[in-house]
């Protein structure tokens, strides 16, 4: 049987199980809506964006493997006075400052996923006979004989730093939330600004920022869409109905990935939009012929016609948008190749929804026989 003859009859089924059509897409759809929300949302680093065989990465891993990791935060512990001309504390190696240092670092240790903690507060305590030195000039004078303490006490001492370094298998939405605690429990001194540093601790304010930036993006990128359709249908009706078909294509897209355990991340977030504004030409294709041939036969006639019309542009197309993304994995970045390989799931649901439930909801809402 040729292609033509397939694609003929799978028109005429469609047009004539409209009802059968979309109660199978129902039953897709709601199991896709089910495995979106246990869709995980991934930390990124550089191994993320870089293959496993460059040398940089290997490096990482033989460390990880010898030493027990290389992930890290910071405390960092900053001078910063309210007011001007007070008696505020305006010297990093103030006594009274090397000592809220050594409290939070000692605290930091009992924290699980922490392998070890270095500060200028464990230096100078080791260099002065195991006691913490309770003078500024004694900071001074031992600072002088120590290059390491250059690594933790800024040159113009406004600054100090705490290393923590974590286990490689280390929960980072935890640590967050441990040294959060951490820093708001122990009372510092006055004048004192103390946060969190590093990529590892940004992973998960990332993440958290990730979910709003995605909703605006596409919510903008919805609105775009809408106003077109509107302008070019000139009707409600014929202006909301292909919003089905990247509704359902990114409803399923992303339910395949919770499916297979793949997960976006930070760099991947941005691929809703870009599926919208590629998936819906598929829409736009069916109904445009669907209202052309509407003049000539009923709804069901003109639906198999447009499906005859329409089905082999629309599969070139996505064969050849899936060419194109698929090539990106050929790269030497692994972060876009995952990219890459979101935009074929999301081209191809778009592809499927727009050549079922599409034609479906078209022939079911257009009144008349």
């Amino acid at each position: 049987m040729s292609l033509k003859k397939l694609i003929d009859k799978y028109s005429s089924f469609v047009s004539k199980n409209t009802y059968f059509i979309i109660f199978m897409v129902l039953i897709i759809t709601v199991f896709a809506f089910f495995e979106a929300q246990t869709m995980q949302t991934k930390s990124m680093d550089y191994k993320d964006m870089l293959p496993d065989d460059i040398e940089v990465i290997q490096t990482m891993d033989l460390i990880k493997n010898q030493f027990g990791g290389t992930d890290s935060v910071m405390i960092v512990i900053e001078i910063d006075p309210e007011y001007k001309g007070s008696n505020e504390i305006r010297d990093i190696r103030e006594p009274e400052v090397i000592r809220y240092i050594y409290l939070l670092g000692e605290s930091a240790r009992h924290i699980d996923d922490v392998t070890g903690v270095s500060s200028s507060a464990e230096i100078l305590k080791n260099m002065n006979n195991d006691h913490l030195p309770k003078t500024k000039n004694k900071v001074i004078d031992l600072s002088k004989d120590s290059a390491l303490i250059g690594r933790y006490i800024s040159e113009d001492y406004a600054l100090s730093t705490i290393r923590i370094n974590l286990r490689e298998d280390f929960d980072e939405d935890q640590i967050l939330v441990d040294l959060t605690d951490l820093i708001n429990e122990i009372p510092k001194p006055s004048s004192l600004k103390v946060s969190l540093a590093g990529q590892d601790i940004a992973m998960p304010i990332i993440k958290e920022q990730l979910k709003p930036d995605m909703k605006k993006t596409s919510t903008f990128s919805l609105i775009g869409i809408i106003i077109v359709l509107l302008l070019l249908f000139r009707s409600v009706k014929h202006g909301l109905i292909p919003l089905a078909t990247i509704g359902i294509g990114i409803l399923w897209t992303f339910g395949f990935i919770a499916f297979i355990g793949m997960g976006i991340n930070s760099a991947t977030s941005g691929v809703i939009s870009m599926i919208m504004g590629i998936g819906i030409d598929f829409g736009i294709q069916t109904i445009t012929r669907f209202r052309q041939e509407l003049t000539r036969y009923n709804k069901h006639q003109a639906m198999a016609i447009t499906l005859d019309a329409v089905f082999m542009p629309m599969a070139t197309t996505t064969l050849a948008a899936l060419i194109g993304f698929k090539a990106m994995s050929l790269g030497e970045l692994t972060m876009m190749g995952e990219m890459g390989t979101i935009m074929s799931y999301g081209i191809a649901a778009c592809f499927l929804a727009a050549i079922t439930f599409l034609p479906a909801i078209l022939i079911i809402t257009q009144k008349g026989e």
